[in-house]
């Protein structure tokens, strides 16, 4: 019996008025920002390829490459002609958000281009030199570069297509 009431005994002592307790409130906080984004810029790209990914006017011949990189001198190999009658360029691209974050690019790896008449071709290698750093205004202009599989007696025709660029903050 004396087991019993000394548990009693601290039970009532626990929850005693004036016991030693403490209490604290928390803080909850958050705030707002501005989403990133991520559009073409044509207003101000270097070449007059209006922001796209230009890879010219090419005479086949007995097939190749065209390599635009993301800066630098645009080079072909194989047999391939590259006149100067259409622009060359890489693609230009314009991300904005918070200054000072840091962000990254995602985007496709490949693409095919097409001339609506069923010749295409293949972009290879697309590859961009963002630095992933927002400046201080919250802008960060950067190009994309690719290569492009010209086949010997590739069909004629204009060949267009898309790929696909992703900003976020990390």
């Amino acid at each position: 019996m004396k087991k019993i009431l000394f548990a009693l005994s601290c039970i009532a002592t626990l929850f005693a008025p004036g016991s030693d307790a403490s209490a604290e409130s928390g803080t909850a906080t958050a705030t707002i920002g501005k989403a990133i984004s991520i559009t073409v810029d044509s207003i101000n790209p270097p070449t007059d390829t209006h922001g796209d990914l230009g890879f010219g006017y090419i005479i086949p011949g007995t097939g190749g490459t065209v390599t635009v990189p993301p800066a630098g001198e645009i080079t072909t190999s194989g047999g391939l002609t590259l006149t100067t009658q259409l622009p060359t360029g890489a693609a230009q691209f314009k991300v904005t958000g918070e200054a000072g974050f840091y962000y990254s690019i995602s985007m496709d790896a490949t693409t095919t281009i097409s001339n609506g008449s069923g010749g295409s071709m293949n972009v290879t290698s697309l590859e961009h030199n963002a630095t992933g750093i927002l400046d201080g205004g919250g802008e960060e202009i950067f190009r994309v570069g690719g290569v492009l599989s010209v086949l010997s007696g590739q069909a004629t025709g204009s060949y267009t297509g898309t790929f696909n660029v992703d900003a976020a903050y990390n």
